[in-house]
């Protein structure tokens, strides 16, 4: 393969996270997340709606792994892990601060307005409460977990291609997948910290053989990645509802073994169909990152304040309501992150903060 093939090639990997980045942010800022309907229409209409944007973080793992498998050999597991550090988590660090500064002018306002305002009456607890929400509850458990992931696969290094490895971290992301049924340790995808490993290894292995990927993806038809994609999508549905049934509260878990599969098969297809010129002209490289640590301070903090004067309560909404709302309310908390992050960027001394 010629030089300017692979970096064509590797435009993927902007393209895709900015994709996954899209779907990402819908889910979060989705009026259906949490949300317990009653009726198995409502719930198919709910499942549908977030199922179709589930991808993301999967594919988001495999992209780094690749990463990681093209820096494999220019640096050391310490060299490595420190430039992460500088680079990833010191503005992680910076907007989980602004996050919880946030949360106190919040409590602020409620003191001066003689409301209750933990943050003052029991300022412990409810910083270590806020601290413990941000950090599981939100988009900010990513890092977290991504850096125990790559510090995983780092001090295992000398095993990185070895099968006997890449099979027992798969059957660790497993696990995950059969507890949802079981509840033997707490079912939230942001508390498993060894179910992400696979996908860092699956993207170094591609990585390692990317010449055989591209040979083998180029001869898959349209019509079978599709198919593929539309089969694991539906069975996807057919399992958070049968989990829904079951009383599971995680019914929508990104572990669910249906959603690996749907994962990886949109993974394929967006690799060889979705490599679209139009987003390069949105500067993924730079933004994706500061779009990932702010969009949720948006939608916890600033949502509430737009959606508050209209009197608008998700409990309230009928299905059909909060499927059209689920648009409206991502375009504009991405419009919006966007618009911030890159402003942002044009800063020279705060564009670190996103990432740039």
């Amino acid at each position: 393969m010629t030089t300017k093939n692979i970096v064509k090639n590797y435009d993927f990997i902007d393209t895709m996270r900015f994709i996954a980045m899209i779907g990402i942010v819908m889910e979060h800022s989705s009026p259906f997340l949490g949300l317990k309907l009653n009726t198995l229409h409502d719930q198919i209409i709910q499942t549908v709606s977030l199922q179709f944007i589930k991808f993301g973080t999967i594919v988001f793992f495999i992209l780094a792994g690749f990463l990681i498998g093209d820096k494999f050999n220019q640096y050391t597991t310490k060299q490595y892990l420190g430039r992460r550090l500088n680079t990833t988590f010191r503005p992680w660090i910076f907007w989980v601060t602004v996050f919880i500064i946030l949360f106190y002018i919040d409590q602020g306002v409620r003191y001066l307005k003689h409301s209750d305002a933990l943050g003052f009456t029991h300022p412990l607890e409810y910083i270590l409460d806020r601290i413990h929400f941000i950090i599981v509850q939100t988009s900010f458990w990513f890092i977290i977990n991504f850096m125990l992931c790559i510090t995983i696969l780092l001090v295992f290094r000398k095993y990185m291609y070895n099968l006997t490895f890449g099979i027992i971290l798969g059957l660790l992301s497993l696990f995950y997948s059969v507890n949802l049924y079981y509840d033997w340790i707490p079912t939230g995808h942001t508390t498993a910290l060894l179910g992400f490993v696979f996908y860092l290894w699956l993207g170094v292995i591609l990585h390692k053989y990317f010449d055989r990927y591209n040979e083998w993806i180029s001869k898959q038809p349209f019509w079978l990645l599709f198919g593929a994609m539309l089969i694991t999508f539906v069975i996807s549905c057919a399992e958070t509802i049968n989990l829904i049934h079951l009383g599971s509260n995680d019914s929508g878990n990104t572990l669910r073994f249906s959603n690996i599969i749907f994962s990886l098969v949109s993974f394929l297809f967006l690799y060889k169909y979705c490599n679209f010129q139009a987003i390069e002209k949105l500067k993924p490289r730079s933004m994706t990152f500061g779009i990932h640590l702010l969009h949720h301070i948006l939608i916890i903090i600033f949502l509430p304040m737009i959606l508050r004067p209209l009197k608008i309560v998700y409990t309230n909404e009928s299905v059909w309501s909060l499927f059209f709302l689920q648009f409206a309310i991502f375009i504009l908390i991405y419009a919006s992150t966007y618009a911030i992050v890159y402003y942002i960027g044009k800063s020279k001394k705060w564009k670190w903060t996103v990432g740039q």
